[in-house]
């Protein structure tokens, strides 16, 4: 089984999103801000939707050629009211209901639903290998039951243990055709919102002409608890993502880096049928490090590190930092906002 920690991911991409001169085609930039980094907060790179995490990601199916989110326009900041990376992932929350005792329903149950295969040697369900856009998504499993014996598909009856590995890797191109017409395109999903018209960055200061990103990504998660008459799920694993671009724009060539992770440890889930039920303990801890940087000006970060606590109660603590300052803050479950001091 893999294990990452978000505080150890190796170097990785950003969305972009830098503020540069009032006029875009001024030969003189005004200086780039911390605050220019704001929307890679975000989102998670492409691919992310095809991994195990708390994010709420885009699978690399859904990215178009359009999947380079370059960030920008001057409504594409940050939701302080909202956890980053797209959110909370509804399983993490309380928002998914069990209709059912078995393995099959409710948050975290199931198992793969792609065309496979089994590896006898590993003991793993594999499933083929989806490319699209230039991204490649990779995903096995393992099945095991309340005995510890391994299982060649999932039961709902009788599966106890999945563990799930996945990984996301490729390249995407720019395609500045793409780009949305308009700052007010905000789609859920669409990888032209809020980039202000004609591609340009965060601001709506310097338009994008090239850019490509590199993705490789990472995760692994194991549920316990699935077979029949089992009264609660443990859940534990993480995810390590990382993005790197570069490109040219008005503002002159650029670099963006982005490092995405979280860890999941004994995250509990009681299984009460007919209901919804949202974790009674256990941890979430999340992060992301964005860096940016012009051709001959000094590179800006911006960095965020969410820690959630569960403890039973419908409100979860979370705690956050960024670049350096810590606050403690609450979110009601399944779908409150943070309430922050």
């Amino acid at each position: 089984m893999m294990r990452f920690s978000p505080l150890n991911l190796a170097a990785g991409v950003a969305l972009l999103a830098g503020i540069g001169c009032a006029d875009a085609t001024s030969s003189t930039a005004s200086p780039l801000t911390v605050a220019a980094l704001n929307a890679a907060l975000s989102s998670v790179p492409v691919g992310y939707g095809d991994l195990s995490s708390s994010y709420v990601g885009v699978s690399a199916s859904d990215a178009g050629t359009a999947g380079l989110f370059l960030g920008g326009g001057k409504q594409a900041s940050f939701d302080r009211g909202s956890l980053m990376g797209g959110g909370l992932h509804d399983a993490f929350a309380g928002s998914i209901g069990f209709g059912g005792r078995d393995g099959s329903h409710g948050p975290f149950g199931g198992g793969l639903k792609c065309t496979s295969t089994f590896d006898a040697a590993s003991g793993r369900v594999v499933c083929a290998a989806v490319t699209r856009h230039g991204v490649t998504a990779n995903r096995s499993a393992q099945y095991l039951d309340a005995a510890g014996a391994v299982q060649q598909a999932f039961d709902s009856l009788t599966t106890n243990s999945v563990n799930v590995q996945s990984s996301v890797s490729g390249t995407i191109v720019h395609d500045r055709s793409a780009d949305s017409a308009s700052s007010r395109d905000h789609g859920r999903g669409h990888y032209g919102r809020g980039r202000g018209e004609a591609g340009r960055l965060l601001g709506d200061t310097s338009t994008i002409l090239t850019a490509s990103s590199t993705l490789s990504s990472t995760s692994t998660r194991t549920v316990t608890g699935l077979a029949s008459g089992s009264t609660q799920r443990t859940i534990a694993g993480a995810s390590a993502g990382q993005e790197s671009t570069t490109g040219t724009s008005s503002r002159g060539s650029f670099t963006a880096t982005r490092v995405v992770g979280d860890t999941t440890s004994g995250v509990v889930i009681p299984v009460i049928v007919g209901t919804k039920s949202y974790p009674s303990a256990g941890t979430v801890i999340r992060s992301i490090k964005a860096t940016l940087q012009y051709s001959g000006e000094s590179a800006v970060s911006l960095e965020r590190r969410e820690v959630i606590t569960y403890d039973g109660s419908a409100v979860a603590k979370v705690a956050i930092t960024q670049n350096g300052t810590t606050k403690n803050c609450t979110r009601e479950l399944p779908r409150g906002h943070l309430v922050c001091p």
